[in-house]
């Protein structure tokens, strides 16, 4: 099994086996780190992996910001890069805290934006793509990630959407090539087009996390 192969299915058994919801991003960043490395797979497992802008400008990364990664596992000298997105909607739930109920908890929020979100899913994979051709002796790929209480991604956007090209419809298939906006407003300056190296299908599945159906999906990077 190639170090793709087990992570994904580390990651899948991680969603699948989460029975309390998780509060934002960084929350399902942390935790499955932390299971990632208490797996004892992993040779390493490290989050918020910092590369400069500057290196990666040079294999067309194509915006300002630096590159911090959500995951980065290493096996022996091969590396892998995990990066995760979770967009949700409101959920409010009783939790337990000090052994006293509370009432009436927003554990999750509305994110809304699906349109950006969903750029910055494929951005993602693009990102990965990126850190490949950078260090192609150590790194052999990677995993975009989504986990979402939003039925919306897994339909994807209205035909004739301005963001078309970024859809995360379930069943989607050759991702390829260049995605832009079909038309440019307010909403996307700061957000260009980029190309894709590789060819990626999606595919959804769905799992319950205390009483509320979640989708995720995974696409491998190699």
């Amino acid at each position: 099994m190639t170090l793709i192969q087990k992570l994904s299915t580390h990651i899948t058994a991680f969603i699948e086996s989460q029975q309390e919801l998780m509060f934002n991003e960084r929350d399902f960043q942390m935790q499955l780190a932390v299971a990632l490395r208490n797996s004892g797979k992993y040779d390493d497992v490290e989050v918020e992996y910092f590369i400069p802008n500057s290196e990666a400008t040079s294999k067309g990364y194509e915006w300002n910001s630096d590159l911090r990664l959500d995951i980065v596992v290493r096996k022996g000298n091969s590396f892998a890069v995990v990066e995760l997105k979770y967009p949700t909607r409101r959920i409010v739930t009783t939790i337990r805290r000090f052994n006293t109920l509370l009432n009436g908890v927003e554990i999750v929020k509305n994110h809304g934006a699906q349109d950006i979100v969903s750029y910055n899913f494929w951005k993602d994979v693009r990102r990965i793509e990126i850190i490949k051709s950078l260090f192609p002796e150590s790194v052999v790929g990677g995993i975009a990630v989504m986990l979402t209480n939003d039925a919306y991604y897994t339909r994807g956007p209205r035909q004739g959407s301005i963001c078309d090209a970024f859809s995360t419809a379930n069943g989607r298939a050759g991702v390829h090539g260049i995605l832009d906006w079909s038309r440019h407003t307010a909403t996307t300056n700061g957000l260009p087009k980029f190309s894709l190296e590789g060819n990626y299908s999606l595919r959804w599945k769905s799992t319950e996390i205390e009483n509320n159906e979640f989708y995720y999906t995974l696409i491998e990077i190699r």
